[in-house]
């Protein structure tokens, strides 16, 4: 009887391992998903492509959209639509908090700021 009840221990732990194991699967493959389809779902709707950044916890993830500024004035309902979005193609994600961030996109130059001559990023500690 003993063996009885240990061999389903071991085996309600491991099919209990398994699907916390694929749920956390389906939520990183759908976050990887999203990170590709977002811009250009966004770039079909407003006729720019935006610079996406998604970061996962385990039981939140937020999703950085940066557009232009002119973007960000005409439309108002950028947040509501990556929402929308997010709900109708990934419902996997939504069971946990999202959280969305419009930002303005940063005017990015040719070259990185530790290819200057002699400066990190404008510290002169590292000369």
């Amino acid at each position: 009887m003993k063996k009885f009840f240990k061999t389903v221990f071991i085996l309600g732990g491991t099919a209990l391992t398994a699907y916390f194991g694929y749920k956390v699967y389906k939520k990183i493959q759908g976050t990887a998903k999203l990170a590709k389809s977002l811009p250009e779902f966004l770039n079909n709707v407003y006729g720019e492509k935006p610079a996406v950044n998604i970061r996962q916890a385990m039981g939140n993830m937020k999703v950085k959209v940066a557009f232009s500024k002119e973007i960000i004035e005409k439309n108002s309902d950028i947040e509501t639509t990556v929402r929308e979005y997010i709900d109708d193609f990934y419902p996997e994600i939504v069971k946990g908090a999202v959280e969305i961030e419009i930002v303005e996109k940063s005017i990015e130059t040719d070259t990185p700021c530790c290819d200057q001559e002699n400066s990190c990023c404008g510290s002169d500690e590292d000369k």
